[in-house]
């Protein structure tokens, strides 16, 4: 096996499923299957969230420890940057302004991972919102389209992608979910993906 395969264990292997998870939000959303975009994207959330949780536990070559925190971010960036700003796109954030927030979202999210990859964390905390948070706030957020007309949405969306780019590159001190958290996360995914799959299995029906 050559250096390059060399690199993948499971901890490497599970991140990058975060990355095909990411693809399936594109391809989704440019078919206008928008609940079973944002399901992909909780997905590629829930991936983040577990990798680190392996990457501590297993045993691990010297390669494929070396090579997990710079996949690490190559699939972050993906994930929770470009894909996300896909999403709202296709979604109708398409005028000049939101065309220009999408790119400066993706541009934040890059910097943001360049940060952390550089100072790491500071006791447990982050410096700004990791850029994970937006395969949690954009599931919640979207669950407002049972009761709310394309037009609010597309309107919410953009205020929320302002904010949370504001959030990323603010001094915003986030600790690092630890312990029950994961639980709790784990937990809001399975009730959301219910609540999504009943809708993508009722519109198919």
């Amino acid at each position: 096996m050559g250096p390059i395969l060399r690199q993948i264990d499971f901890t490497n292997a599970f991140t990058l499923s975060g990355l095909f998870f990411s693809f399936g939000v594109v391809l989704f959303a440019m078919q206008k299957q928008f609940y079973a975009a944002v399901l992909c994207l909780m997905f590629s959330g829930l991936v983040d969230l577990f990798d680190g949780f392996f990457a501590v536990r297993l045993k691990r070559s010297e390669a494929a420890e070396a090579a997990g925190p710079a996949l690490d971010s190559l699939v972050d960036i993906c994930a929770f940057g470009f894909a996300p700003a896909v999403f709202a796109y296709c979604f109708g954030l398409q005028g000049p302004l939101s065309v220009a927030l999408l790119i400066a979202f993706i541009g934040v999210n890059a910097l943001r991972l360049a940060y952390f990859d550089r100072v790491g964390l500071a006791e447990n905390t982050y410096t700004g919102m990791p850029v994970t948070y937006t395969a949690l706030f954009l599931p919640l957020i979207f669950v407002g389209r049972f009761f709310l007309p394309d037009e609010r949405m597309t309107q919410i969306l953009f205020v929320l992608f302002v904010l949370m780019a504001v959030a990323m590159v603010s001094k915003l001190p986030v600790r690092k979910l630890q312990g029950i958290w994961y639980a709790v996360f784990v937990l809001g995914a399975v009730v959301l993906t219910v609540i999504y799959v009943q809708v993508i299995l009722k519109e198919l029906g």
